[in-house]
C-alpha cells in the first residue's frame, strides 16, 4: 500500500469512529424524541409515504431546521395534490391554494393544520433572524409540524388495518 491509501484508511477509520461515537452519545435522546412520535405506527404505502418518514428521521436526529422546512415542503405538495385531485389548477401562492380548498368544502378539517405548518415559512426558508436557534425552541416547533402534517395525512389518507393489511 502507497502513504495515499494508508491515509484515506486511516482517515476513513478515524471518520467511522466519530460516527460510532456520536451516536453512541445521542442515542438516548434520538430514541426518546422517536417515541415522543407514537402516532408513527404504519405508514400507509401513498404518494407522500417515503418523504414523510424522512420528516420522522429528521426530527429523530435533532435535525430541527430540515425537519421544519421538509414538514413546511411536503404540506405545499399535498395541497397542490389536493387542487389537482379537485379538479382545479393550483395557484402558486400555498394560501391562495388552502382558502380554495376551504371555500370548496375539500378537506376543511386541515384548513387549521396547514396553516400551522405554514407559518413562519419565510421566516425558515430565508433563515432571518427572528428564527430562533434555541434547541428545545426548535425542537417543539418542528414536533408541532411534524404532527400537524402527520394528522392531515392520516385525514387525506385514511386507512384501515384489516386483517394485517392497509385497507
Amino acid at each position: 500500500m502507497d502513504k495515499e491509501e494508508v491515509r484515506k484508511l486511516v482517515e476513513r477509520k478515524r471518520l467511522a469512529d466519530d460516527l460510532k461515537a456520536e451516536l453512541v452519545g445521542t442515542i438516548s435522546e434520538r430514541v426518546t424524541r422517536y417515541l415522543e412520535l407514537d402516532f408513527i405506527k404504519v405508514t400507509p404505502n401513498e404518494h407522500f409515504a417515503s418523504i414523510s418518514a424522512e420528516c420522522i428521521h429528521l426530527y429523530r436526529d435533532g435535525y430541527f431546521f430540515a425537519c421544519i422546512a421538509l414538514c413546511q415542503a411536503v404540506a405545499e405538495a399535498l395541497v397542490r395534490f389536493l387542487c389537482i385531485r379537485s379538479g382545479f389548477k393550483p395557484d402558486k401562492v400555498f394560501e391562495k391554494n388552502i382558502d380554495t380548498l376551504f371555500r370548496r368544502n375539500i378537506m376543511p378539517k386541515c384548513y387549521d393544520l396547514f396553516k400551522e405548518i405554514w407559518e413562519g415559512r419565510d421566516d425558515y426558508h430565508h433563515l432571518k433572524p427572528n428564527v430562533p436557534t434555541e434547541r428545545i425552541a426548535l425542537q417543539d416547533i418542528a414536533k408541532n409540524k411534524l404532527t400537524a402534517l402527520h394528522n392531515i395525512e392520516s385525514m387525506i389518507f385514511a386507512f384501515d388495518v384489516v386483517d394485517g393489511g392497509i385497507k
